[in-house]
């Protein structure tokens, strides 16, 4: 049983306990392998409060992927303010994806709000939720390259449309772990898609120093 600080008995200190461990079990166990009974004892708290606060497993884990998500958006916006325009803010972007979450653990519970999407409701519009976030974000930058002259692209939306779906391509296969697939990998395939489609053509700039791309615990 998990020891529980004085600050996390107050009831946001709780939910975020609770969120905390269904990240960890999720992560080691796969959704079809955790029970409520585990995030409870993991978070040292009881099944019924871990229900009271979410009301399902299912919603627990909607519910942690907007917080990794808040986190990474916050740590986004830090890199982006001191990234140097539009095309090195396309590139930190595609570093921070790829680093996203430690051993990759975070692409995996992706993975598991994807499958539950496809025959849940919740799951769906937690799924459409998040996607539209990104890819709204993704747009905001092509937006302004396409304004400052260093993108050419037609459509930016659907632009940020194909670029998004690449990197999720790309995420699947980080998260299974496949061979060929890394993390200088997946921001260096997305890259060059990324170049092809808003015709960066600068050789100087089109490939930003690489960053040590950051991992969110």
């Amino acid at each position: 049983m998990a020891i529980v600080a004085e600050e996390d008995k107050a009831p946001g200190g709780r939910r975020e306990r609770i969120l905390r461990s269904t990240i960890e079990v999720i992560r080691e166990r796969g959704f079809a392998g955790t029970r409520v009974s585990d995030i409870a004892e993991r978070a040292g708290t009881s099944q019924g409060l871990v229900l009271y606060h979410f009301g399902s497993l299912a919603q627990a884990l909607s519910t942690s992927l907007t917080l990794l998500e808040d986190e990474f958006y916050t740590e986004l916006d830090e890199e982006l303010g001191q990234a140097d325009g539009p095309i090195d803010r396309l590139w930190h972007m595609a570093e921070l994806a790829s680093g996203y979450g430690p051993a990759v653990g975070d692409w995996r519970l992706w993975l598991e709000l994807w499958a539950r999407a496809m025959h849940d409701e919740d799951a769906r519009q937690a799924r459409e939720s998040l996607d539209r976030r990104w890819r709204a974000a993704l747009l905001t930058v092509i937006v302004e390259g396409v304004t400052a002259g260093d993108f050419v692209v037609s459509d930016p939306a659907r632009a940020s449309l194909r670029l998004a779906a690449l990197m999720d391509g790309l995420a699947i296969q980080l998260a299974l772990e496949d061979p060929g697939m890394t993390r200088a990998t997946f921001t260096d395939l997305w890259w060059e898609a990324a170049v092809l489609e808003l015709q960066i053509s600068d050789p100087k700039r089109d490939k930003p120093p690489r960053k040590r791309a950051k991992t969110r615990a």
